[in-house]
């Protein structure tokens, strides 16, 4: 089976938690893996702890990995997801319920700084699971995750403001059409210009456009005001994108790599002369 992990945020009325799920076993569980175990790490003792960011991040890591090695040896676990809060991180396995779990008391032992706990009860048809998957609108702040990243890796300065474009999708003309003038009262800018590709059920496409960063609690915040804004009035949140905005460096390398193949091309041209 292939992994299909996502990360997004979900608030509750009690705190605000990162989740990590791999959604690969949405359709179907592993009947065989009927207990759930939880690995807590409490993060209170990192506050006074003397070691660098770095250092204690790369030692969360290495716990992870070291967790996962001892869990799902002998193939009798799977890992499925993370929650992340500002006071603990939480890994979750379902495991077999012949499972020993040798050696991972002496992991915890080994961490005690962290004061780790274990936590393991029968869930035969993996409820909680399905609690760490994520809604619709959640799976719409997965692919902004996606998206931010992917423009932080090309060199995107996504603190920079720009136009950021969102598409709508709607049922009828008439839906659009209020929609419409509701949105430009909430000073979003109506892209005519532009057009949207229409799906079955939604034939009505509308763009529209602001002028912000793509910071990802931005871009969340924004999806969110728009899905909760369509939701229930015949219309569908159909994703958002814009332009590079490119660092200085980015920039600078971009234009000489650029400067660099026309030079060996060139090269190449004379060389085949």
């Amino acid at each position: 089976m292939t992994d299909d992990w996502g990360f997004f945020e979900r608030r509750t009325d009690t705190e605000h938690m990162r989740i990590l799920v791999n959604s690969a076993w949405k359709q179907e569980g592993a009947p065989k893996f009927g207990d759930l175990l939880s690995v807590t790490i409490n993060l209170y003792p990192i506050k006074d702890y003397k070691s660098s960011k770095q250092t204690v991040i790369r030692q969360l890591e290495q716990i992870e990995n070291e967790l996962e090695q001892i869990i799902t040896a002998g193939a009798k676990a799977v890992y499925v997801g993370r929650i992340n809060t500002p006071r603990r991180l939480e890994y979750y396995y379902y495991i077999s319920s012949d499972h020993t779990l040798e050696g991972l008391d002496a992991l915890l032992n080994k961490h005690r700084l962290y004061r780790m706990q274990q936590y393991r009860k029968e869930d035969s048809d993996w409820s909680f699971y399905r609690y760490l998957l994520p809604s619709a609108l959640e799976e719409l702040f997965i692919h902004n995750a996606q998206m931010v990243y992917a423009l932080l890796h090309r060199g995107d300065d996504i603190k920079q403001p720009r136009n950021v474009y969102h598409w709508l999708l709607f049922k009828g003309s008439e839906e659009r059409k209020r929609m419409r003038g509701r949105l430009e009262g909430m000073g979003y800018r109506i892209e005519d210009g532009k057009s949207g590709e229409p799906e079955p059920g939604f034939p009505y496409p509308l763009v529209i456009s602001r002028f912000e960063d793509v910071r990802l609690e931005t871009v969340n915040g924004r999806v969110d005001e728009l899905y909760q804004l369509l939701n229930g009035n015949g219309g569908k949140y159909d994703g958002w994108g814009s332009v590079m905005k490119m660092k200085f460096q980015y920039r600078f390398k971009s234009s000489l790599k650029r400067w660099f193949d026309t030079i060996a091309a060139t090269f190449k041209t004379k060389d085949s002369c």
